[in-house]
């Protein structure tokens, strides 16, 4: 078991990492009648994902009125490897958060 925490540009590019899209054509038959129809199917490539996205700065003390909460750069996931799970595409994005985590996986 090893745990990733992830920072990505965006969720594109987090969702290119992390799933695999099959997009299937229709087929028609000789008269131009669809015998199959399209379908797109996304599948994790590992067992366990925890989506966080956006990560806020914590607010100030006191909170000013008005207050625009403010993000910090990236779009930010969990990823628990169990098995056989390759890490090498996840190497890119591997972040390591200070001073601690914001959420972890229970052991």
């Amino acid at each position: 078991m090893q745990d990733f925490y992830l920072r990505f540009n965006d969720e594109v590019q987090a969702t290119l990492v992390l799933y695999t899209t099959t997009v299937t054509a229709e087929t028609l038959d000789e008269e131009g009648n669809i015998v199959t129809e399209a379908s797109v199917e996304v599948k994790p490539n590992y067992q366990n994902i925890d989506t966080i996205g956006v990560i806020y700065e914590s607010a100030p003390e006191p909170l000013p009125d008005p207050y625009t909460p403010v993000p910090y750069d990236g779009w930010f996931v969990n990823v628990r490897l169990v098995g056989e799970e390759d890490a090498a595409a996840l190497q890119p994005f591997n972040i390591d958060p200070k001073p601690y985590p914001m959420r972890v996986w229970a052991t």
